[in-house]
């Protein structure tokens, strides 16, 4: 699937999804009744006269693009043992458009075991060490991505994938 239409499906998505949740609160919290539904005979069918459609979907663009959060990671790093470098693999990719923090905690103990600093788009981390020494063994982690605007550092929203940490030796 080439960039352009992953966009294309991921923004679909975040409609669909938007609706969904709009639709779930109002099925949930709100109880229609007959006066409710008095629909306004001055309202007209259509779109504001002089509004360019394609400007309008620009700025809905803009407004999913800012908050959708794009990064990778390993899902299955491992280290050799518990003072080693291991594949991380944690990509801000170049078209995300804001700063990326991430962090690594074990989900028994809630440790925080790793933590980056900024990543500027189109940058990575190939390999890193853990922050925290971590006996043999097999994790279940959690990676925790923050991420920030690109030019005033802004607190955008957080999100974040699991994974599973190896330490053979």
């Amino acid at each position: 699937m080439s960039g352009k239409s992953k966009k294309t499906a991921a923004v679909v998505g975040a409609l669909l999804l938007l609706l969904a949740a709009v639709a779930v609160y109002f099925c949930v919290f709100h109880k229609y009744t007959k006066d409710d539904l008095a629909y306004d005979d001055n309202a007209i069918t259509g779109i504001l006269p002089g509004i360019d459609i394609d400007e309008r979907r620009k700025e809905l663009q803009k407004i999913v693009d800012r908050n959708m959060i794009a990064f990778s990671v390993n899902t299955s790093p491992v280290f050799l043992n518990g003072t080693s470098k291991g594949n991380l693999l944690i990509e801000n990719p170049g078209n995300n458009g804001k700063l990326l923090k991430a962090s690594i905690t074990i989900d028994e103990t809630k440790e925080e075991v790793y933590s980056t600093k900024y990543l500027k788009p189109g940058t990575y981390i190939e390999s890193a060490k853990l922050d925290k020494v971590l006996k043999e063994g097999t994790y279940n982690a959690t990676v925790h991505i923050s991420a920030y605007d690109e030019y005033t550092a802004e607190y955008i929203g957080q999100t974040g994938a699991q994974i599973v940490i190896t330490v053979q030796n």
